[in-house]
């Protein structure tokens, strides 16, 4: 199933040098919330509040931006995902590591490299958390854009965290899913998505292991073949996943949005299976849906299915 390293490594596919990196201990005038979260940050110029995902980005450059994210997991099991070893596995260089605190969170500020159709990104990350949850903001640039990389660097360390704040991180979300329609429950947002299982543990310790996460992509990507997206689709998680064949590749349409559902058997754990819908939107991108479970699972199908069907865009 899904745990707590493997989600880290999903959102980022995606040498200890020093310590007493200060963060603001308040906010200036020039401060702004990211929508949904306790999160204040002054942009970089030509940067605006994401309306993609939670974060900043410039509206004329795609391949840069800053994203802030809600990982389920205890800080020092999230933290594990950037020893240099794991992030070399998955084709990311690290260049520094630094300990930090945020806001009396333990934390870390990291800069590594990671390689992505073709390009050689450049990434500032500060992740922080407790025992209960992490977060992790994200700041992405092409490498050689080296001004722009110290400027998103510089708005990283302006992160402000005011924990007399009430966030609500789906209030982000630009979309809404019925979890009462089985019995799933709503855990977590994380990203543009959201974590639903039985239990509301990470991972789940439910006798069937239902779990649905949803996501939305950051760009707005055009996507030529659709059908072929959603196949190839199956290479990018962490677990080795092939379609079912007999099971088939069939056409859906919810919200308004046309789309491709298939189900998928997991080669390195035969007890698991996947159910995948994508929709993709006219203006480009497309919202994931991904349901896993002990193989068999009637019940465990019926319920991811049935919250999918209830995706509904907000106005």
């Amino acid at each position: 199933m899904i745990k707590t390293i493997r989600i880290t490594t999903l959102l980022l596919s995606f040498s200890l040098i020093g310590f007493g990196q200060e963060l603001p201990k308040e906010k200036s005038v020039n401060h702004i919330q990211i929508k949904g979260t306790n999160i204040f940050m002054v942009p970089p110029p030509s940067f605006e509040s994401s309306s993609n995902f939670k974060g900043f980005q410039n509206p004329n450059d795609q391949t840069s931006m800053i994203v802030a994210m809600e990982i389920p997991g205890p800080y020092f099991e999230v933290s594990k995902g950037f020893d240099s070893e794991v992030l070399q596995k998955q084709g990311m260089e690290l260049n520094t590591k630094k300990e930090i605190n945020v806001a009396g969170f333990d934390g870390l500020l990291i800069e590594l490299d990671q390689s992505a159709n073709g390009m050689i990104f450049s990434k500032q990350i500060l992740i922080y958390g407790n025992e209960k949850s992490s977060t992790l903001i994200n700041g992405v640039y092409l490498k050689d854009s080296l001004q722009l990389g110290e400027k998103i660097k510089q708005s990283v360390l302006t992160t402000f965290v005011d924990s007399e704040v009430e966030s609500n991180p789906r209030e982000a979300l630009n979309y809404s899913l019925n979890e009462n329609v089985g019995s799933l429950k709503f855990k977590t947002v994380i990203g543009n998505g959201m974590l639903f299982n039985r239990d509301l543990k990470t991972p789940t310790e439910s006798v069937d292991k239902a779990t649905l996460l949803t996501d939305k992509s950051f760009a707005k990507v055009e996507i030529k073949n659709e059908k072929s997206f959603c196949i190839a689709r199956l290479k990018k998680y962490p677990a080795d996943y092939a379609i079912i064949q007999d099971k088939g590749v069939y056409e859906v349409k919810i919200d308004n949005l046309k789309g491709f559902e298939l189900f998928a058997k997991n080669n390195d754990d035969e007890s698991e299976e996947m159910y995948q819908v994508i929709l993709f939107d006219k203006k480009g991108g497309y919202y994931l849906f991904v349901g896993t479970y002990v193989t068999g699972s009637d019940k465990a199908i019926s319920d991811i299915k049935n919250v999918i069907q209830t995706f509904k865009r907000k106005k």
